[in-house]
């Protein structure tokens, strides 16, 4: 029975990580490094988002148009294409 806690407890915290990986701030930065120029974090809007297990899909929003974008769960290889 101990077993099965123990293994609960650190799902629970496996899930709390990756959750906190691709925060908003942290996809609009994401974001801004992919689309390169000028466009700053703050100037990313990023909407429907799409926590998923091992992925994070999300719209985005900046001066130079709208992006639809997907990432890893970590959001460590982005992919945005210019709607």
């Amino acid at each position: 029975m101990s077993k099965v806690v123990i293994v609960s407890i650190l799902v629970v915290v496996g899930v709390a990580f990756v959750g906190c990986a691709n925060t908003s701030a942290n996809l609009q930065r994401e974001t801004a490094r992919y689309i390169g120029g000028t466009v700053t974090p703050e100037q990313v809007t990023v909407s429907n988002v799409d926590r998923g297990v091992t992925d994070v899909k999300w719209n985005a929003s900046a001066p130079t148009g709208n992006y639809n974008c997907s990432a890893d769960d970590m959001v460590r290889r982005v992919y945005c294409t210019k709607k």
